[in-house]
């Protein structure tokens, strides 16, 4: 099982739970992440379930009238 890391999000601000990934890098990457920032940009399942749902609904043709 993976080590629970708090993150806060960038939507909303609230800080939530998620689990911590294991990278696996090839030695050509390295340096590419070593310039890249250490901190991940998160959302949480609140503000993604929403954006999930507003692009559903952007999606759909409207109804006629």
């Amino acid at each position: 099982m993976g080590k629970k890391v708090q993150q806060r999000c960038i939507i909303c601000g609230r800080i939530f739970e998620t689990e911590a990934m294991t990278e696996t890098v090839l030695e050509e990457e390295e340096e590419l992440l070593e310039e890249a920032p250490k901190k991940t940009k998160a959302i949480c399942p609140l503000c993604e379930a929403k954006i999930k749902k507003e692009a559903e609904e952007a999606q759909k043709e409207p109804k006629p009238m």
